[in-house]
């Protein structure tokens, strides 16, 4: 962890001052942007800083940064810094596969994140050796940030609510593949396929879909003060027995670039940005 830190400390203090985007639009995987690499048109310029890249062009009225975040925690808070850092957005768009966790959910159907939160952390209960382990007894510890005004840390059981105009919007998208709704995202480094876990992470959190960046990208965008969406795919679908398939995020990379192409211009964000 301390080798991470002093990286993202390296990279962020050698960071150019680059023509603000719009948009910043996220993908963990390369299949998770390849048509939005696509969309940015034969112009698009790749910035890379560090281990992570950034294509810069236009989809409809706005300038756009699509960034291959990586997966997991440590890949898409790092690359978001340094994403807001460089490009100053007025809007991150986080999108790409996820697990369904409610029953009505089936292949390439999207979520449009209401709301997207951490679940990744618990304390477990005290029991003697030869007694076992019980993870649907963990008593799950909400996402903290800290509080500038007075340097505590400020829990946030139900995450962070997506940004109203984007949820609208993106509710009157269409996704060419699937059905459309606007639900929960829950975010932790796990691949979740047993249904009795997956039944009481719906119970515990409200999910709809688990993935691993959204709630963890939404925190860094609420502490900057940045307007936040999140979009996830259904790629597997437990209930049904549908195995993971990364063909499904055409569907979230269609569907972000019709969002894209039918979002009203944003204003600008004011700069710089609020100081911790």
């Amino acid at each position: 962890m301390k080798r991470a830190i002093f990286l993202l400390l390296v990279l962020t203090a050698s960071l150019r001052a680059a023509e603000p985007v719009d948009i910043l639009v996220q993908g963990a995987e390369k299949l998770e942007i390849r048509e939005l690499i696509a969309g940015l048109g034969a112009g698009a310029q790749k910035v890379t800083i560090g281990p992570f890249s950034f294509w810069l062009g236009r989809v409809g009225p706005h300038r756009v940064a699509v960034s291959l975040t990586g997966q997991a925690l440590i890949n898409c808070t790092t690359a978001t810094i340094i994403g807001i850092e460089e490009f100053h957005p007025a809007l991150i768009v986080n999108q790409g596969t996820s697990g369904a966790q409610a029953p009505y959910l089936t292949l390439n159907d999207i979520i449009v994140g209401r709301r997207a939160l951490d679940y990744d952390n618990f304390i477990t209960p005290v029991t003697a050796v030869g007694q076992g382990s019980s993870p649907l007894a963990w008593t799950p510890v909400p996402q903290r940030l800290r509080d500038p005004a007075t340097g505590q840390l400020v829990p946030y059981p139900e995450g962070f609510a997506g940004d109203p105009a984007a949820l609208a919007a993106a509710l009157r998208t269409r996704n060419p593949m699937g059905r459309v709704f606007a639900g929960v995202i829950g975010s932790a480094h796990e691949v979740n396929l047993e249904l009795d876990r997956v039944r009481w992470s719906q119970r515990t959190f409200g999910m709809d879909v688990e993935e691993m960046e959204s709630g963890h990208v939404a925190a860094i965008a609420h502490a900057y003060g940045i307007r936040y969406i999140a979009f996830r795919v259904v790629s597997d679908a437990p209930y049904e027995g549908v195995p993971f398939n990364p063909n499904a995020a055409r569907a979230t990379g269609l569907f972000t670039l019709n969002f894209l192409e039918n979002l009203p211009p944003l204003a600008a964000p004011p700069l710089p940005h609020p100081t911790p």
